[in-house]
């Protein structure tokens, strides 16, 4: 496909710069904005001209509809994964699609027309600085994995002269877009922007309701003027919250209860305290839930076997440990496959993106890589 698409691009460009001039009336600058309608009219005629308009307007209609369907998988991941609001995964009961994610699209998209008056050039522009920030995050997370996770098994290995030279050839396309006119970037910044402002509240959604609940404490107190009986950001037995000294407090303290509580399962293959001891620090650091549920998944031979018992005091030794974080040890007679992490995901109602393992073997990573579980440690 690369190659074809080469091959298509080069043959295009030769083909235009042989029938249409650069400068003048009826030059490339001039016609810039329908390049191949000019040059289809000037090699064969109108009607040629015609038939290419049609044509690039059905296949910017498919471009428009890939886009759509493209979104909808990504924002229902990040809508999964905790990052953008849940109910963005929502769908529509009659026909099945993410209708949220669809209309946000629309308002954002035909915002962006109405912000930029519908000037095509600076619309590219803003469309450029995406690609290319996209393929620069390509770029980087493939660094990343080769630094952090060298032995995760892949089916491609870029060597690292690969992806500097790409990372390299990136930025200086953006270096180069910004000579052009610098004035697109600050459309694309503020767009950007929103989206990460979004993201900064999801991720830090538990303080500013904390703050939220701090504030209301001072400027609307309840008549009990005194903090919650019990400790609602404990998530250990999930408490129904009495007072929190603030009118609607009980709401927000509810509320961050909710987020506390909803559980991640880890599969651990063995009871190794450095291993399960790392998972409830990437869980402290970077998840909201205070509930962290150790699956180990084992076979007949392994009932009677003392590794399920160590496994009971690991469990009960953390959760002594870090008090904040509820941690409970549930045990699976079976085989670890994608069979058995589906049905742990419907029967614990956890989605599976929040179901981590360590970093698996090839064999393992070839049956449980389709499943979309995430590999959070070594």
């Amino acid at each position: 496909m690369w190659a074809l698409a080469s091959f298509f691009n080069v043959c295009l460009g030769v083909g235009i710069l042989a029938v249409l001039p650069l400068g003048g009336d009826d030059g490339i600058y001039a016609s810039a904005d329908a390049l191949l309608s000019k040059a289809a009219e000037v090699s064969l005629g109108s009607w040629f001209s015609t038939w290419v308009s049609v044509d690039a307007f059905v296949v910017l209609s498919g471009s428009v509809l890939t886009s759509y369907v493209g979104i909808c998988g990504l924002v229902r991941r990040l809508a999964t994964d905790r990052v953008l609001p849940s109910f963005l995964a929502k769908t529509n009961e009659l026909r099945g699609t993410n209708h949220y994610i669809i209309a946000a699209f629309f308002l954002l998209s035909a915002s962006l027309v109405l912000v930029l008056n519908a000037d095509s050039s600076i619309m590219n522009g803003v469309y450029t600085y995406a690609f290319l920030g996209l393929m620069a995050l390509f770029a980087s997370a493939a660094m990343l994995l080769k630094a952090k996770r060298p032995e995760i098994p892949r089916d491609v290995i870029a060597p690292w002269s690969v992806l500097v030279l790409g990372l390299g050839m990136v930025v200086a396309a953006i270096f180069a877009n910004l000579l052009g006119d610098p004035s697109v970037l600050m459309y694309f910044a503020l767009y950007f922007i929103a989206v990460a402002l979004v993201m900064f509240i999801m991720f830090e959604r538990v303080m500013i309701l904390r703050c939220l609940l701090a504030l209301m404490k001072k400027t609307a107190p309840s008549q009990y003027a005194k903090d919650t009986a019990v400790n609602y950001f404990r998530t250990r037995d999930t408490p129904e919250v009495e007072h929190t000294g603030a009118r609607g407090g009980r709401t927000i303290a509810r509320a961050i209860t909710s987020i506390r509580s909803a559980p991640i399962v880890f599969f651990c293959k063995r009871p190794d305290l450095t291993i399960i001891n790392k998972v409830i620090v990437y869980l402290r650091r970077n998840e909201q839930t205070h509930t962290l549920r150790i699956v180990h998944v084992f076979s007949v031979e392994e009932s009677d076997a003392p590794v399920l018992a160590t496994f009971r005091n690991l469990a009960v030794l953390f959760d002594s440990m870090y008090p904040k974080i509820r941690i409970d040890f549930v045990s699976v007679q079976g085989e670890f496959k994608p069979a058995t992490i589906e049905w742990l995901s419907k029967k614990m109602d956890v989605p599976r993106n929040m179901m981590f393992i360590t970093q698996p073997d090839m064999v393992s990573a070839e049956r449980v890589s389709s499943v979309g579980v995430r590999v959070i440690t070594a």
